[in-house]
């Protein structure tokens, strides 16, 4: 399989570059599947399996003495690899399907990242995927029902990366009610595009399918939305090859529990991106400190409130307050913001879906 991303070009903030040149025999590529220690890349040689240099591993300490002779004071092994899904590295081929990651080009795009609902406190939040061009949000019209206020989540994570988010509203033929689809108009008005869409019927598919073209695409949302079909829909059997990863390690309700790129059909190629269903998501620190830019309908009224550094809560003469008060700003909408806000402001990485 060949790779069907264009090549960058070097960065000068590249990591991991080795201390020998060895740029020129390397083959540059795309880590599609793979976790701690082995990762699947596909790179113009064919997809290699890959394991990862020990050094990219390594946090080092140095002392205070400068120039190029500086001594290590500390070396700190991660506590997991500096690469996922979707991220660009340079590879060191070492036989006819296998190779070892050497150097990984600087990250672009968004990334979507969760923790392990079984990992305990204190445990990092993994990065899932990478060098994402669009969040693809997928909920259902009835069952289970559709939670916007999660909605509002994602679409913050991806104004804050300041990537694409689609709204998908799947099984149409369950006849969602009158209040969802005003709502649904509400999200078109502010410039999310929303397909509604039925995998049993194939309605919105085309439609799904050309959005979907030539863009690494995270499809994420509950439990039971349909996203397997989604994907049947667009493309047959590519929900198979997408959750056969997760075949022997699946818990509790989810059918998906890892991330793996897989390539689409056609001319346009793309990546689809299948994630496990949502239990935890973590929004980092600068989607909080700057939050209300991350809701589009607040950008005609930011600036205008009385105080620079109004939080829209409760400050007097603020602008967007005024603003849902008079039905400018949906009451829903700002609801969503209070309460992200509200625990942004307790300092919590992650919060539980069922809370939403």
């Amino acid at each position: 399989m060949s790779s069907k991303h264009p090549m960058p070009r070097q960065s000068q903030h590249d990591a991991g570059a080795p201390n020998t040149d060895t740029t020129a025999t390397l083959a540059e590529g795309l880590i599609v599947d793979g976790s701690r220690g082995l990762y699947a890349v596909e790179t113009p040689l064919g997809v290699l399996r890959c394991t990862i240099r020990g050094r990219l591993r390594k946090d080092l300490e140095f002392g205070s003495r400068g120039g190029s002779s500086r001594q290590v004071k500390r070396v700190t092994v991660r506590d997991h690899d500096p690469v996922a899904i979707g991220d660009r590295v340079r590879v060191l081929p070492t036989g006819s399907d296998s190779g070892v990651i050497e150097q990984i080009v600087a990250r672009s795009g968004g990334a979507f990242t969760r923790r392990d609902p079984n990992a305990g406190e204190g445990h990092l939040a993994l990065t899932s995927v990478a060098g994402l061009d669009q969040i693809v949000t997928v909920f259902a019209a009835r069952e289970p029902a559709p939670h916007l206020r999660l909605l509002d989540r994602l679409l913050v994570l991806a104004e804050s990366q300041d990537i694409a988010a689609l709204i998908c509203l799947n099984k149409m033929d369950q006849q969602p009610e009158g209040w969802l689809i005003e709502r649904l108009h509400a999200y078109r008005a502010m410039g999310y595009p929303v397909v509604l869409a039925s995998a049993s019927s194939g309605q919105g598919i085309e439609e799904l399918r050309a959005r979907l073209a030539g863009r690494t695409s995270a499809f994420v949302g509950p439990s039971g939305v349909g996203k397997s079909s989604l994907l049947n829909a667009v493309q047959p059997g590519l929900a198979l090859r997408v959750s056969a990863l997760g075949a022997t390690t699946h818990k509790g309700r989810h059918t998906t529990t890892g991330t793996r790129l897989v390539a689409l059909d056609g001319g346009d190629g793309g990546y689809i991106a299948d994630t496990a269903g949502i239990r935890a998501l973590a929004l980092g620190a600068s989607s909080l400190r700057h939050l209300d830019s991350c809701f589009r309908e607040f950008a005609l009224y930011r600036g205008q409130c009385r105080l620079s550094d109004c939080t829209h809560l409760h400050e007097p003469d603020c602008a967007i307050r005024d603003a849902v008060t008079r039905g400018a700003i949906g009451a829903e909408r700002y609801d969503s913001y209070a309460r992200l806000h509200a625990e942004g402001a307790e300092s919590r990485s992650s919060w539980d879906a069922s809370d939403w």
